[in-house]
């Protein structure tokens, strides 16, 4: 048996519990157990996404690895490359919303579950969208981004392949968050920009060699849907 089948088996193995564990934990908590037991679940498997990579990247990364793509990160080229992809990401969905889209989307479940979890709390607010901006952006990209396409080219994927695979992987857990909330067109309209986000961010990373381009693009992305939300509990 080839020396490396174990190792590959191991890789692959850990890629399968991280690409499925946002999903099993979005069902649990919004569909099929939505309560406690649900957001233990939900709970469970958010600690999967998180600790898996986590323990991959403390026995794997290096100091010399993370100076590294500080560096090609921090490039005037790469960080005008994540502004530039989140500020016209962000930039159409706020337009779009604005522009009269927000009168045609039904809101009242998900402002119910905003309200329940106390979000209709300005302080509460912008306490959460500071940390889904800046906290939960990066541990996306450093999961989604770094682990799983790294794990998709060490298993030997060409690129073209392994891009909308890593992105197919990002947007399921969406596709289940968004239909807990909102109508099919909805549903495929926010989809179909995650999915392209997904492509973009690993497209960013494979070029850069960094996840802090993708983390800047997201962000900007993610202080969209803050806007849109602030919006829609008159905060703004």
């Amino acid at each position: 048996m080839n020396e490396s089948t174990p190792n590959r088996s191991w890789m692959f193995a850990t890629l399968l519990v991280v690409a499925i564990a946002p999903s099993i934990g979005s069902l649990a908590g919004l569909w099929i157990w939505p309560g406690a037991t649900g957001s233990t679940v939900y709970a469970i498997c958010k600690t999967v996404l998180y600790g898996i990579p986590a323990l991959v990247a403390w026995r794997t990364i290096s100091r010399r690895d993370l100076q590294s793509g500080w560096r090609s990160g921090t490039t005037p080229g790469a960080i005008l490359l994540g502004l530039l992809s989140g500020l016209l990401i962000g930039g159409l969905i706020v337009l779009v919303w604005f522009a009269g889209f927000r009168d045609t989307v039904e809101t009242e479940g998900l402002l119910g579950v905003m309200m329940e979890s106390g979000l209709d709390q300005a302080a509460r607010f912008w306490v959460f969208a500071s940390w889904l901006t800046i906290g939960n952006s990066l541990l996306e990209e450093f999961v989604f981004r770094w682990f799983v396409d790294s794990r998709l080219r060490v298993l030997g994927l060409p690129f073209i392949i392994a891009i909308p695979i890593s992105a197919l992987i990002f947007t399921i857990h969406h596709v289940i968050v968004l239909a807990a909330f909102f109508d099919l067109r909805i549903v495929l309209i926010g989809s179909a920009g995650v999915f392209i986000g997904g492509l973009i961010w690993s497209a960013t990373l494979r070029f850069t060699s960094s996840v802090i381009p993708g983390w800047i693009s997201h962000a900007l992305v993610d202080l969209a849907i803050v806007i849109i939300g602030a919006s829609m509990l008159g905060f703004i």
